[in-house]
């Protein structure tokens, strides 16, 4: 039995770093999603299973890749989450393929599926030139 491809994914242009020194918070899925679909964006639908194997080729000319940082994808025929990974590198395959190397963001994949109970910094260190 064929499975007809039902990937959805975006590359975007995002401020998130992979550091995750600064992250974003919003209130609902749909308003997690909205922003993200805002910013600019390479839009692919109906691509093959995005696997985790933090590698997605596909047919696109690398200099049409380089300017996104940040992308987000649902495999539809298997479930409804979006994953949502920083693009670590992107490498020219030939004149027609491209690879992008991601890594999972796991504070906007999951957001909606861990409570962050009351905490705070209680001392934080900073570098002070001298």
């Amino acid at each position: 039995m064929a499975i007809t491809p039902q990937t959805d994914l975006f590359l975007v242009k995002c401020p998130l770093q992979l550091s995750n020194k600064h992250q974003l918070t919003f209130n609902s899925k749909d308003e997690q999603f909205n922003y993200f679909r805002s910013l600019p964006r390479l839009e692919l639908d109906q691509i093959s299973y995005i696997r985790k194997d933090n590698v997605i080729r596909f047919n696109a000319h690398i200099d049409s890749l380089l300017e996104y940082n940040y992308c987000f994808y649902q495999n539809e025929n298997y479930s409804n989450k979006w994953f949502y990974a920083f693009i670590t590198a992107v490498e020219f395959v030939n004149n027609e393929t491209s690879e992008i190397t991601y890594e999972i963001d796991p504070m906007q994949t999951w957001y909606f599926d861990y409570t962050v109970e009351d905490s705070f910094v209680e001392r934080e260190h900073i570098l002070v030139d001298t």
